[in-house]
């Protein structure tokens, strides 16, 4: 599996063989990446890829110096789940 941040699409990729299995959609200003939407094929669905996407988000707003706004419930799940991760939330 390979991530794939598509910048101008304010979109991160999960590709299994160049194929689209999941997807993390996100806003951002100035001060902000605000996660909207995670989603992951069923199929592949148990396999931490929405984490995997999540994390990859949280690291991109920790580079830029945003801090994150989980508007979506698994994001939420995410910084539940990562303790060490809520520096950055907003």
């Amino acid at each position: 599996m390979e991530l794939i941040h598509v910048e101008d699409q304010s979109k991160w990729l999960a590709l299994n063989d160049e194929v689209q299995i999941g997807e993390l959609v996100y806003t951002r200003n100035e001060r902000t990446l605000t996660i909207t939407n995670t989603e992951v094929e069923p199929y592949y669905r148990g396999n931490k890829i929405a984490e995997e996407l999540v994390l990859a988000a949280i690291k991109l707003a920790r580079d830029n110096g945003l801090k994150v706004v989980p508007a979506c419930s698994f994001a939420e799940t995410v910084f539940e789940r990562y303790p060490d991760e809520r520096d950055v939330l907003a």
